[in-house]
């Protein structure tokens, strides 16, 4: 596959389509991205987590990879073994709760090209959805920005991977979540540069996968089907790169208040493979006591050091200084 301008297709919108948010949704999420917090789990209202949107293209609407009769269709580029390069959201107002109906438009905002060691010739697309209000005020956008590469990951050494031992224990279908030894915080207890420290969630499981694929609506084969990646050119299946941001923003659900989240980002750096043993980390990567707002910064790896995805995120603290509730 190589290199394509796309940047006519630049502007083009898709037709809107309704997003109702329901507190089933939020639990079925918050269980698969391990953070079984009371804020999503309990009461009418439970508020939304930061990656929840995730699940609107797949659940409500379409994608570029996926665009279900739209206008998207008539782009000219083969999305079959497009890769998750960035995903971003912007919260606006207060948190997005269960009982919130919203409109999304999404567009395509920007596409470029680049080399890259690995894949060559390389393209991005970055599908902008805003979600608004009935009476159209702007309550988040999302931000997805795609890659699709010109060699195959099987071609050339840069693409090899060895992957990791997998010998998976199912002694029990719902664990605990590795987070559950974080503290909440309140503004006055941050510090610059200081987290919770790092958090070992053990090795990555096809259950941990299939569950958070089932729940987003994901359905991508490259994910759960040994044959199907090995065709096109992985070793095997490999975890979704949302899974993983949304573990991370659990790690800073049990640390900060999640209705005080504005802003999250996430670029991802590195493929991971089931078998994988993956350690969370986090920390105050900006501070304004006065304002009171918080910006931290959380990473992925592999207990080898290799960083799988970072993350940034926005905090309006200034009325969520209290502990868990």
């Amino acid at each position: 596959m190589t290199g394509m301008d796309l940047s006519h297709y630049i502007g083009l919108a898709g037709p809107d389509y309704e997003v109702d948010i329901e507190r089933g949704k939020i639990r079925e999420f918050a269980r698969a991205m391990a953070a079984p917090l009371p804020d999503f789990v309990s009461g009418q209202f439970p508020v939304v987590p930061a990656t929840f949107l995730v699940c609107a293209p797949y659940t409500w609407g379409y994608t570029l990879e996926r665009p279900r009769g739209t206008v998207f269709g008539e782009i000219d580029h083969d999305f079959t073994v497009s890769l998750h390069a960035e995903e971003s959201f912007a919260f606006f107002g207060p948190g997005l709760r269960a009982g919130d109906r919203l409109t999304a438009r999404p567009s395509l905002e920007k596409s470029w090209t680049k080399t890259g060691v690995q894949g060559g010739s390389m393209t991005f697309l970055t599908m902008l959805t805003e979600y608004k209000t009935a009476d159209g005020t702007l309550r988040a956008e999302q931000r997805s920005t795609s890659v699709t590469t010109q060699h195959a990951p099987g071609d050339g050494d840069g693409w090899a991977a060895e992957l990791p031992p997998y010998e998976p224990a199912y002694d029990m279908l719902e664990r605990s979540s590795p987070f559950s030894g974080i503290e909440r915080q309140a503004l006055s207890e941050l510090r610059l540069d200081t987290g919770p420290g790092p958090v070992s969630a053990g090795p990555l499981l096809m259950q941990d996968i299939v569950r958070f694929q089932g729940v987003v609506g994901e359905d991508d084969p490259l994910h759960h089907d040994a044959a199907w990646a090995r065709q096109n050119g992985y070793p095997g299946p490999f975890a979704l790169g949302t899974h993983q941001a949304s573990l991370m923003a659990a790690y800073a659900a049990y640390w900060l208040a999640p209705e005080a989240v504005r802003g999250f980002k996430v670029r991802f750096r590195n493929i991971c493979w089931p078998g994988d043993r993956l350690v969370y980390d986090g920390r105050i990567s900006g501070l304004d006591p006065g304002a009171g707002t918080a910006q931290v910064h959380l990473t992925c790896r592999v207990e080898n050091g290799r960083l799988v995805s970072e993350a940034w995120m926005e905090f309006d603290l200034k009325a969520n200084q209290g502990t868990h509730p």
